[in-house]
């Protein structure tokens, strides 16, 4: 008696009836039901599995995949990476990632994608973005979220700069230039103590989630091009971590230089902008 065929997609125990040549079961048929071989969720739809070892001290990652074209194929593999694919009326559809806890279950699945443009299964079309989400389990939170939403400008207009200056190689590094989805940050730019909701969305340093920083100019290129990106982007968060978030409620010690916690915060501000602006340069020295 031959065994029904379950939909692969991981969290699903549906029947399966869509067929689909998996390559890495050496061109087996996996089968996804109906549901996930058609449907696309919602724009807002979250997708809340999380992948690796959690631990109490860690980033975490995801991302949200644009596609101008994905075949069954590119589907039914995205799926089996534990993706979701959902309806965005300005493309085909965006994939959006698992939470990833560690950069070597990203490594993987962004071979695959590379693999599957290369095959001609996936097309990201250029007004596709592949938005890269970063957060971290003690750190980013939606107290923490709304002192940097405070001092935004302060942040990330340093790194938009240097980002501008030139958009050539700022497109080699990120995949694309900066656009109308992803704006540069300037002094004009909406800051203060002010919710998620009344952030800009299109910033290229999107604040406006409650536990992660987003980098809206990313796209996928490559494998290497986009693992250089989620590295710079962790290593951006951990700067505005070590140098603000940690010393956000700290007593400045020369109150001649800093009279008030306001002006102090601003400094350490400053401070992590710095530095997010060394390691883009760091990052894109080659380019």
């Amino acid at each position: 008696m031959s065994r029904i065929p379950t939909c692969m997609h991981c969290n699903c125990s549906a029947i399966g009836t869509v067929p689909v040549p998996m390559p890495d079961r050496g061109g087996r048929l996996g089968y996804m039901c109906e549901h996930h071989a058609r449907r696309l969720q919602g724009y807002t739809e979250e997708n809340g599995q999380r992948m690796g070892t959690r631990k109490a001290n860690q980033f975490t990652f995801s991302k949200e995949l644009e596609t101008s074209r994905s075949t069954a194929q590119a589907r039914a593999e995205l799926l089996h990476f534990g993706f979701i694919a959902t309806a965005d009326c300005t493309v085909n559809a965006e994939y959006k990632s698992p939470i990833y806890e560690g950069l070597n279950a990203l490594s993987k699945q962004c071979e695959t994608i590379e693999k599957l443009i290369h095959d001609g299964q996936l097309s990201i079309g250029p007004e596709c973005g592949t938005h890269f989400h970063v957060g971290h389990a003690e750190h980013i939170n939606p107290v923490t979220m709304r002192y940097l939403r405070r001092f935004n400008n302060s942040l990330f207009v340093p790194l938009s700069n240097a980002i501008m200056a030139d958009t050539e190689k700022s497109a080699r590094f990120f995949g694309r230039r900066p656009n109308s989805w992803a704006q540069p940050v300037t002094e004009q730019s909406t800051s203060g103590n002010l919710p998620g909701s009344s952030m800009e969305h299109s910033a290229m340093f999107n604040l406006q989630h409650d536990y992660t920083i987003e980098f809206r100019q990313a796209k996928f290129v490559t494998a290497k091009q986009y693992m250089a990106v989620a590295k710079f982007a962790r290593d951006c968060t951990n700067a505005i971590i070590e140098n603000f978030i940690l010393h956000f409620n700290d007593t400045p010690a020369d109150t001649r230089r800093y009279p008030n916690k306001t002006s102090y915060r601003k400094h350490k501000a400053e401070v992590a902008a710095q530095k997010m602006v060394k390691l883009y340069e760091k990052y894109t020295r080659n380019l």
